[in-house]
Protein backbone atom coordinates (compact mmCIF):
# COMPACT_ATOMS: atom_id res chain seq x y z
CA UNK A 1 0.00 0.00 0.00
CA UNK A 2 2.88 2.40 0.79
CA UNK A 3 4.38 1.84 -2.66
CA UNK A 4 1.10 2.81 -4.28
CA UNK A 5 0.96 6.01 -2.22
CA UNK A 6 4.53 6.97 -3.17
CA UNK A 7 3.85 6.15 -6.84
CA UNK A 8 0.68 8.26 -6.83
CA UNK A 9 2.35 11.19 -5.08
CA UNK A 10 5.36 11.11 -7.42
CA UNK A 11 3.07 10.87 -10.45
CA UNK A 12 1.06 13.88 -9.32
CA UNK A 13 4.25 15.83 -8.66
CA UNK A 14 5.37 14.95 -12.21
CA UNK A 15 2.09 16.21 -13.64
CA UNK A 16 2.47 19.42 -11.62
CA UNK A 17 6.01 19.89 -12.98
CA UNK A 18 4.78 19.26 -16.53
CA UNK A 19 1.98 21.83 -16.20
CA UNK A 20 4.36 24.33 -14.60
CA UNK A 21 6.72 23.89 -17.56
CA UNK A 22 3.84 24.50 -19.97
CA UNK A 23 2.96 27.67 -18.07
CA UNK A 24 6.57 28.87 -18.07
CA UNK A 25 6.60 28.59 -21.86
CA UNK A 26 3.20 30.28 -22.23
CA UNK A 27 3.82 33.03 -19.66
CA UNK A 28 6.00 35.46 -21.67
CA UNK A 29 3.49 35.93 -24.50
CA UNK A 30 0.57 36.01 -22.05
CA UNK A 31 2.13 38.44 -19.56
CA UNK A 32 4.08 40.52 -22.10
CA UNK A 33 1.67 41.23 -24.93
CA UNK A 34 3.97 43.58 -26.81
CA UNK A 35 6.73 40.96 -27.06
CA UNK A 36 8.55 40.75 -30.35
CA UNK A 37 11.46 38.58 -31.44
CA UNK A 38 13.85 40.98 -29.72
CA UNK A 39 11.77 41.01 -26.52
CA UNK A 40 11.88 37.22 -26.24
CA UNK A 41 15.68 37.19 -25.98
CA UNK A 42 15.65 37.28 -22.13
CA UNK A 43 13.23 34.34 -21.98
CA UNK A 44 15.11 31.74 -24.04
CA UNK A 45 16.97 30.27 -21.08
CA UNK A 46 13.83 29.93 -19.00
CA UNK A 47 11.89 28.48 -21.95
CA UNK A 48 14.62 25.92 -22.62
CA UNK A 49 14.72 24.91 -18.97
CA UNK A 50 10.92 24.71 -18.97
CA UNK A 51 11.05 22.19 -21.83
CA UNK A 52 13.48 20.04 -19.83
CA UNK A 53 11.22 20.32 -16.75
CA UNK A 54 8.25 19.29 -18.92
CA UNK A 55 10.05 16.24 -20.27
CA UNK A 56 11.21 15.20 -16.82
CA UNK A 57 7.69 15.78 -15.49
CA UNK A 58 6.29 13.47 -18.17
CA UNK A 59 8.77 10.77 -17.20
CA UNK A 60 7.92 11.22 -13.53
CA UNK A 61 4.19 11.07 -14.26
CA UNK A 62 4.36 7.98 -16.46
CA UNK A 63 7.01 5.95 -14.61
CA UNK A 64 7.19 7.50 -11.16
CA UNK A 65 9.54 5.09 -9.43
CA UNK A 66 11.67 4.00 -12.39
CA UNK A 67 13.92 7.07 -12.43
CA UNK A 68 15.26 7.55 -8.89
CA UNK A 69 17.22 10.73 -9.67
CA UNK A 70 14.22 12.54 -11.15
CA UNK A 71 13.40 14.52 -8.01
CA UNK A 72 16.91 15.89 -7.34
CA UNK A 73 17.31 16.79 -11.01
CA UNK A 74 13.95 18.58 -10.98
CA UNK A 75 14.92 20.48 -7.82
CA UNK A 76 18.23 21.49 -9.44
CA UNK A 77 16.42 22.70 -12.57
CA UNK A 78 13.98 24.71 -10.44
CA UNK A 79 16.89 26.33 -8.61
CA UNK A 80 18.53 27.08 -11.95
CA UNK A 81 15.27 28.75 -13.07
CA UNK A 82 15.43 30.94 -9.96
CA UNK A 83 19.02 31.90 -10.79
CA UNK A 84 18.03 32.71 -14.38
CA UNK A 85 15.13 34.85 -13.14
CA UNK A 86 17.32 36.74 -10.68
CA UNK A 87 19.99 37.28 -13.33
CA UNK A 88 17.48 38.89 -15.70
CA UNK A 89 19.13 42.19 -16.46
CA UNK A 90 18.38 42.61 -20.15
CA UNK A 91 14.95 44.14 -20.34
CA UNK A 92 12.47 41.50 -19.21
CA UNK A 93 9.08 42.31 -17.77
CA UNK A 94 8.91 42.14 -13.97
CA UNK A 95 5.65 40.14 -14.04
CA UNK A 96 7.32 37.40 -16.10
CA UNK A 97 10.28 37.21 -13.72
CA UNK A 98 8.05 37.19 -10.64
CA UNK A 99 5.96 34.47 -12.26
CA UNK A 100 9.13 32.50 -12.98
CA UNK A 101 10.25 32.77 -9.36
CA UNK A 102 6.87 31.60 -8.03
CA UNK A 103 6.57 28.71 -10.51
CA UNK A 104 10.16 27.63 -9.84
CA UNK A 105 9.44 27.57 -6.12
CA UNK A 106 6.35 25.44 -6.72
CA UNK A 107 8.31 23.01 -8.91
CA UNK A 108 11.03 22.70 -6.28
CA UNK A 109 8.45 22.28 -3.50
CA UNK A 110 6.54 19.53 -5.29
CA UNK A 111 9.75 17.68 -6.20
CA UNK A 112 11.09 18.12 -2.67
CA UNK A 113 7.90 16.73 -1.15
CA UNK A 114 7.99 13.78 -3.56
CA UNK A 115 11.61 13.16 -2.60
CA UNK A 116 10.71 13.32 1.09
CA UNK A 117 7.81 10.88 0.65
CA UNK A 118 9.93 8.47 -1.37
CA UNK A 119 12.75 8.61 1.19
CA UNK A 120 10.30 7.79 3.99
CA UNK A 121 9.42 4.63 2.10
Amino acid sequence: MGDLRVRTFESRAGVAAFLAGVWLIAAPPVLHFSASVHAFRPYWWSMGLAVVVMLLGMVRAMAPLDVPLAQPITIALALWLVIVALHAADGGVWAVWLNQLVVSALIALSAGLALFVSMRR
